[in-house]
């Protein structure tokens, strides 16, 4: 089974710096995928950002988010995703949230396909079959779930469900059409 690895070294080069701007959801604040930090690559000089640390988290197709200090991504290990808050500057497992999410071969290796949505004290995550999840961003401790296949009467996409939450006012979205 592949293995999936956070490599830091796009969040070394911002705990280096030490004034990083958060990247709270897919593509960043602003969702384009471009960092409005400067400079940052002039420091790094030739031979790269140093690596701090790297972290396991099983198969999967998540990116990080990260807010506070704190690293936040998801992956699949034994048929059980697992939510991870890690320490931005030492990779440190802050917390994990896990729930049973058997792997299917028509999902390639499986594993979430979304990656963590941060809003000040909660983050939002989406299974590949539809589950929603609101966790307490400082514990880890569950605040609410919601299956969206039953709530919304939606079969699961080809590949599973791939869209990240989106926030917008004091709403969080997800996508759960085809």
């Amino acid at each position: 089974m592949k293995k999936t690895i956070i490599a830091t070294a796009l969040l070394v080069s911002a705990g280096a710096l030490g004034q990083a701007a958060d990247w709270p959801n897919w593509r960043g604040p602003d969702y384009s995928g471009i960092s409005q930090e400067t400079d940052w690559f002039e420091k790094w000089g030739s031979s790269g950002p140093k690596q701090l640390w790297d972290a396991s988290v099983g198969t999967g197709f998540a990116a990080v988010s990260v807010a506070d200090g704190r690293v936040f991504t998801m992956g699949n290990k034994s048929n059980r995703d697992t939510v991870y808050a890690l320490d931005e500057a030492t990779g440190d497992i802050l917390w994990r949230h896990s729930y049973s999410e058997a792997l299917t071969p028509r999902q390639y290796d499986g594993g979430p396909n979304t990656t963590p949505t941060v809003d000040g004290e909660y983050v939002y995550t989406l299974s590949k079959t539809g589950e929603a999840f609101c966790l307490d961003a400082a514990t880890g401790d569950e605040v609410w779930n919601k299956d969206l296949k039953k709530l919304y009467r939606v079969s699961t996409p080809t590949w599973g469900f791939a869209s990240s939450p989106l926030i917008h006012g004091d709403k969080v979205v997800y996508n759960v059409g085809s």
